[in-house]
């Protein structure tokens, strides 16, 4: 696999699972009571630490993963798995993200809407994590480790821009114009997660 091949490959799926324009909704729901300027204090504090999370679970997987004596192939399999879970829920209306903006709701605090439900989980849910793990495992080397990296904050400067232009998105693209990029989005999420299914028994069984 080149260099091109493999970051067009990293950066689709973690776009896919972090979901820049289907979480945008979600964004603008959580946020709408606040004026702009603290909605975009929220946005670079969520982004941020949504980033830094995902950084570091991604580099350090792998230690991780000995720690608690799990390979990588486990990892991959468990990983498709959740990712096609995922992709079911975004089809079928994203039913556990609903429940994480009912409960963000209820709370005032700035703070606690930055990191939860927005940083945590809805852009580095455990998806992201995995999938950031799994992809930088398959590095061959220092190049296509950092690759990994660089697609990660391609990914995330994604959802700092689609903050910025909330209004004018929103506008472009109405509720039912985000829902439907989600949708097509998923589809081809669950095909990612499939093939890290294959992916884990190949390497684990052949």
């Amino acid at each position: 696999m080149d260099y091109i091949t493999f970051f067009l490959k990293c950066f689709i799926t973690l776009f896919v699972i972090v979901d820049p324009p289907g979480n945008l909704p979600f964004f603008i729901a959580l946020t709408e009571r606040f004026e702009e300027k603290i909605r975009q204090n929220i946005s670079k504090r969520t982004t941020t630490v949504a980033f830094l999370i995902l950084i570091f679970t991604t580099i350090s997987g792998e230690k991780l993963l000995d720690f608690f004596h799990v390979s990588i192939n486990s990892l991959r399999v468990a990983g498709g798995i959740l990712l096609f879970i995922i992709s079911v829920d975004i089809l079928l209306g994203r039913t556990g993200r609903e429940k994480y903006r009912k409960r963000a709701e209820e709370s005032a605090d700035i703070d606690s809407v930055a990191i939860f439900p927005l940083a945590l989980p809805l852009y580095t849910g455990p998806g992201a994590i995995t999938a950031g793990i799994v992809l930088f495992s398959q590095a061959w080397d220092p190049i296509a480790k950092i690759i990994v990296l660089i697609s990660a904050t391609l990914v995330y400067a994604t959802v700092r821009l689609s903050h910025l232009y909330t209004g004018a998105i929103i506008r472009i693209l109405g509720k039912s114009g985000a829902d439907i990029i989600a949708k097509v989005l998923a589809i081809f999420l669950a095909a990612i997660g499939i093939e890290f299914v294959f992916e884990g028994f190949r390497n684990e069984f052949g």
